[in-house]
């Protein structure tokens, strides 16, 4: 898939070591990790670039450093384009967060004040952790799930009446399914409450309207580009007009210090590819993919917990088959498929171990899978679960149609 070039010189010995290993997982693993893209290849030369050689604490029109005119045109450009992408005009974007975490952060040093009370998902409900830890005195409150495995609404408005929580948190790492953002602006706001959407997994299909839109009603939308986007590893954070002052403070100097400048441009440069392709075609293929994988798992009995097969997402429970996500996740590296250990809703057991894994299908949509081969990497994925065997002569030929036949050279 990706050559990564070695570099000349014995001093580099122990680097060239780092890169050789790196290049045999990149070639010969088929990447089902459901957090991770393949990079446009601009994204990557973009990061090439020394844009970080000129500094540019602050924001835009508040710089505390001379000649940031390249640098405001790289913020301005690409609030430019994702406010087209999702056709909303009534909000900025900052493009400086390091990681969608950090926009989450930027978003909690805002408006949060200790003895404040956050409302979110429960992480065994497939709640992100940053959702649920926080520096500060404050107080949280998980909402869950049906018995039908969605976001159970009802609970979150008593839970929401009860509490007057500052910031309802909306969005998750493992919930395979579409969620109600307006319903919930509405609890939240008829209640005081401010809305966040950590919006990750789902902005890919968000922009190419493949799912429920947040917008105009929530507050503030955070998501990062690595993971379905094709971007470079980093954060956006999306907030109404009127949340200016609060954010810009919050960003530089509460938050972080200067923006990683190089990061910003690769994000530009992501930006740009995604509003020249056919968004609706690319989402829909990840969603497609996830079908077939996740109607070959079920057709074998073994269950998902996708309702309609919204994202890229597939969540599964192990434990009928005598085995743990951990277990699992070792089993699937040593038959060259990278997975990842995840806990399902009501999980009795640690993240680190965990009755669940996870699988995304972004990496073989953008290496261009077919129906049939994702059909047949399908049946390898249910083999594995059912019986702890594969035909390695399939996983073979996947990986030296696709991973070894495609190279995206530095």
């Amino acid at each position: 898939m990706f050559l990564l070039k070695r570099f000349l010189g014995e001093q580099y010995n122990r680097v060239n070591q780092i890169i050789d290993s790196y290049n045999n997982i990149q070639n010969n693993y088929i990447n089902l990790e459901a957090c991770c893209s393949y990079p446009f290849p601009s994204v990557l030369r973009a990061q090439e670039y020394p844009m970080f050689t000129l500094p540019t604490e602050g924001m835009v029109g508040a710089r505390f450093f001379p000649c940031f005119e390249s640098m405001d045109d790289i913020d301005n450009y690409t609030e430019e384009l994702v406010l087209k992408l999702l056709n909303i005009d009534t909000y900025n974007v900052c493009n400086q967060p390091h990681s969608g975490t950090q926009a989450n952060q930027i978003v909690y040093n805002a408006i949060l004040n200790d003895g404040d009370t956050v409302l979110s998902l429960d992480p065994k409900s497939g709640g992100h952790i940053s959702h649920n830890k926080f520096s500060k005195n404050i107080k949280v409150i998980n909402y869950g799930l049906t018995s039908e495995y969605l976001i159970d609404y009802e609970q979150l408005s008593n839970l929401t009446i009860k509490h007057k929580p500052k910031l309802i948190i909306v969005g998750a790492s493992s919930y395979p399914n579409d969620i109600d953002y307006k319903l919930i602006a509405e609890i939240a706001h008829n209640n005081g409450s401010y809305v966040m959407v950590d919006a990750c997994h789902t902005i890919l299909y968000i922009m190419a309207k493949l799912y429920s839109n947040p917008f105009p009603e929530v507050d503030f939308v955070t998501f990062s580009l690595e993971k379905v986007l094709r971007g470079p590893q980093g954060g956006i954070l999306i907030y109404k007009k009127e949340l200016q002052k609060l954010i810009s403070y919050s960003v530089f100097p509460l938050t972080q210090g200067g923006p990683l400048q190089s990061i910003q441009f690769a994000k530009l440069l992501c930006f740009v590819e995604l509003s020249h392709i056919d968004l609706k075609k690319f989402a829909s293929e990840v969603q497609h993919h996830a079908k077939i994988i996740g109607y070959n798992l079920n057709n074998n009995g073994i269950h998902t917990y996708s309702k309609d097969y919204k994202t890229h997402i597939l969540l599964v429970d192990v434990t009928p088959y005598k085995l743990t996500g951990n277990i699992a996740e070792q089993l699937f590296y040593e038959n060259h498929i990278l997975i990842n250990k995840n806990q399902i809703p009501l999980d009795p057991l640690s993240p680190h171990i965990t009755s669940g894994i996870r699988f995304g299908t972004t990496c073989i949509t953008n290496l261009n899978y077919s129906d049939d081969d994702t059909a047949y990497l399908a049946d390898c994925l249910s083999n594995l679960l059912l019986h702890q065997n594969i035909k390695k002569e399939v996983i073979e030929y996947l990986i030296d149609k696709y991973h070894k036949s495609t190279s995206i050279s530095n």
